[in-house]
């Protein structure tokens, strides 16, 4: 088994630590994603971008937003050979720090990975540039130039670069579902 494709302290230092030549490289895919186990979670959109690194391992940006509240977004430095997630970004996300008592309701926040808490490091970052309150009347096409920004301040602060193969797609809403309206008097 190659080493890099296991998950531990040393291996994600030197990956956040900006000594693998990291580079965001290829455009957004988008696809629509249904709510995963559970009726009740709304559908979002997300998309994956391979990060080109100098190890035999890859890494992946993932971006992920809710259809429901698009100002309410995640973006994820991924190791998928261990499922790892290294760096996790929420834009005004929702989460209850267990160890502190800290909540984080609709703050921006950052999850950092290691061994021992897995990803309960969380802390309140200073170098998002966003809107920190919740948009009422945001929508995919008015979020836009936010999100880009915030993909390029989350590749700097995860010490990574990007390169010229790499242009921002904008999120594109899910299509909708023909309606059968009219169709009930057919046999």
């Amino acid at each position: 088994m190659d080493p890099d494709d296991v998950m531990v302290d040393a291996l994600a230092d030197k990956i956040l630590g900006g000594r693998v030549g990291g580079a965001l490289h290829l455009p957004f895919r988008w696809k629509q994603k249904n709510a995963p186990r559970r009726l009740s979670a709304p559908v979002h959109v997300e998309a994956d971008s391979p990060v080109r690194t100098d190890l035999s391992c890859r890494l992946d940006l993932r971006f992920r937003i809710g259809l429901d509240k698009p100002w309410e977004y995640s973006l994820m430095l991924l190791h998928p050979g261990s499922g790892t997630i290294l760096r996790r970004l929420d834009v005004r996300g929702m989460h209850l720090d267990r160890e502190t008592g800290e909540h984080f309701i609709h703050r921006t926040h950052k999850h950092k990975w290691s061994e021992q808490p897995g990803n309960r490091d969380v802390y309140a970052p200073d170098d998002i540039r966003h809107t920190p309150d919740p948009i009422a009347d945001a929508t995919l096409t008015s979020m836009d130039e936010e999100y880009d920004r915030v993909v390029r301040d989350f590749v700097q602060e995860c010490r990574m670069d990007i390169s010229a193969g790499y242009v921002w797609v904008p999120p594109t809403p899910p299509l909708q579902a023909p309606t059968l309206e009219g169709f009930e008097e057919y046999p």
